[in-house]
């Protein structure tokens, strides 16, 4: 019976332990995928030594140097457009404020009012020498029926 149940167990192995096999396949992947990436990994990190390289013998100066030249003028740019963009806040404010809008509208009201006057009196004149004008071609016709004989 033991004789049996090894021979059972060794069948059961055979048929449905496939550690070994995969074991074997695991390693190889394992193996095949080192190769290509470690080649891809250490190309890639000798381009990015080279690049660094690169840019720490030659770049580093350029950049520090194109930094010095150009900042100081970028700055005074960005300074001047500040001050611009205040003024421009600064005069919006002045515009804006609610005692500004009443003291403009007094003086609309004030100016309105002397136009008002000034049109009114001028009228009273106009109207004034109507009458005149009126009251003399009256009086100028009057003498004429006169000389004529008409009245």
């Amino acid at each position: 019976m033991a004789a049996a149940a090894s021979d059972v167990n060794e069948v059961f192995s055979r048929l449905f332990d496939h550690r070994p096999f995969l074991r074997g396949e695991i390693e190889y992947f394992k193996k095949e995928f080192e190769v290509k990436r470690g080649d891809r990994e250490v190309e890639q990190l000798f381009r990015s030594l080279e690049l660094i390289t690169e840019i720490k013998e030659g770049q580093i100066e350029k950049i520090v140097g194109s930094s010095d030249d150009n900042l100081p003028r970028t700055t005074a740019d960005v300074q001047v457009a500040l001050h611009m963009c205040e003024d421009t806040l600064d005069t919006e404010k002045k515009f804006s404020s609610e005692e500004l809008l009443t003291k403009k509208r007094a003086e609309r009201r004030a100016r309105l009012a002397a136009v008002k006057q000034d049109v009114q009196e001028k009228l009273k004149l106009l109207e004034d020498s109507y009458q005149e004008k009126e009251q003399a071609i009256r009086v100028q016709f009057q003498q004429l029926e006169k000389s004529a004989g008409y009245t």
